[in-house]
This record gives structure tokens, C-alpha cells and sequence, in this order.
């Protein structure tokens, strides 16, 4: 079985300049497990991907965010499921915090952390997120 499925991430950032990072916890897809990426997650039918964002993060981690640019690019990607092969589009947004305490919320997120941009570099990330995360090294 295939399917597709829309994604979008939220680069969030607080007022000390500091990326909020999420470490997956997904056993059943081992190149995924124990990566990091950014919060957010799968569209939902009617939503816009601002929605989805704001939604997905308080639901993932407790906080309220402001959603900003769209990153220029998008990236695509077929992930091997044990049942099904998943065909991800994912797309990410500049997000700046507003409110909440950092709270973990979702069994497929094993943990959070603040980094500065420079240390961005020091983590093993999923490869969609990678490509973000080298726009975000350019600049």
C-alpha cells in the first residue's frame, strides 16, 4: 500500500535567539528513531499549514507560537513503513514563540531541547529536516 501525506514543520524560535528541537521516538521506522527534526506534523483536512502548525505544537509541546515565512523550498520523500510505503511532501515555517511552558506531550517525541544556531550542526537530524536546517546554516 502507498500513501501521501502533507507535513508541516515549525523552526521555533524564542526571544534569546534559541531552535526548539524535537528527538523522535519511532522504533518501527529505525532511520527515523531518535533523530531530531522540528515540531509540527501531518495537514489536516480544511486546515491551512499556519493551522496545522499552531495546532501541532501546542498539542506536541505546550506552547503558542506566531507563524511566519514559509521556508522557499519544500522537500519530498518515500519512507519503507513495515505495511506501507509513505510518500511525505514537507514544507517548514519561521515560527517565533509567544507563550507556554515546554512540556512533552506526544509518545513519538522522546525529547526537547533549545540550541543556538551554531550548534545546530551537532545533531543527527532526519533528512527531511536536514534540508531545512542547511538553509538555516546559510544564512
Amino acid at each position: 500500500m502507498k500513501k501521501t501525506k502533507l507535513i508541516v514543520l515549525g523552526l521555533v524560535e524564542n526571544e534569546r535567539g534559541e531552535f526548539l528541537l524535537s528527538q523522535r521516538n519511532d522504533p518501527d521506522v529505525p532511520e527515523a528513531h531518535l533523530k531530531w527534526d522540528f515540531l509540527g506534523g501531518k495537514n489536516e483536512f480544511g486546515e491551512s499549514l499556519e493551522k496545522t502548525l499552531e495546532r501541532e505544537i501546542f498539542e506536541e509541546a505546550g506552547l503558542r507560537v506566531r507563524v511566519g515565512d514559509m521556508f522557499p523550498k519544500s522537500i519530498s520523500r518515500v519512507w519503507d513503513h513495515t505495511l506501507f510505503d509513505l510518500h511525505v511532501v514537507v514544507f517548514c515555517h519561521h515560527c517565533k514563540l509567544v507563550s507556554g511552558e515546554t512540556h512533552l506531550n506526544d509518545p513519538k517525541i522522546y525529547d526537547l531541547k533549545w540550541v543556538k544556531k551554531e550548534e545546530l550542526a551537532d545533531y543527527d537530524f532526519l533528512p527531511t529536516t536536514q534540508f531545512f536546517v542547511d538553509m538555516v546554516l546559510k544564512n
